[in-house]
């Protein structure tokens, strides 16, 4: 059976690995989340339970209602909850750990399904980005 639950280790927490991130990460775009990415070595990465963490951020300069921001994050998680499993299996095989602050771009609220498949299409990116032996 598939592991559904998204477990603590699987949040990036850290503002010294948060400032890593932002400073060194690799920025994918799939309106209206642009991902920022940065592959470590396991024995550099704090937590070494889980092969990616991850982080959300909805601006309020964007989304000015903190009602629609807590739902869009909520769409967010709920989507990269489910969506996981297309990243996992890469960053083991590699022996990383894969660090993701996803941004949102849109003034707008946008809808589930619209998320998804700019979440699916973002961890796809990220996937083959980790696989590729020049990165």
């Amino acid at each position: 059976m598939q592991r559904l639950k998204l477990y603590k280790s699987e949040k990036l927490c850290s503002k010294i690995e948060i400032d890593r991130l932002y400073g060194k990460g690799t920025s994918v775009i799939a309106y209206p989340l642009r991902a920022v990415y940065l592959v470590v070595d396991d024995d550099e990465s704090n937590l070494k339970s889980s092969p990616a963490r991850f982080l959300i951020s909805i601006p309020k300069k964007r989304i000015r209602h903190a009602v629609d921001r807590v739902l869009l994050r909520r769409r967010t998680r709920e989507s990269y909850r489910l969506n996981r499993e297309i990243l996992y299996p890469c960053a083991q095989a590699a022996g990383k750990t894969v660090l993701i602050g996803f941004n949102w771009l849109s003034t707008h609220e946008m809808s589930y399904a619209t998320i998804d498949r700019c979440m699916k299409e973002i961890l796809n990116k990220i996937a083959t980005a980790i696989t590729t032996p020049n990165s």
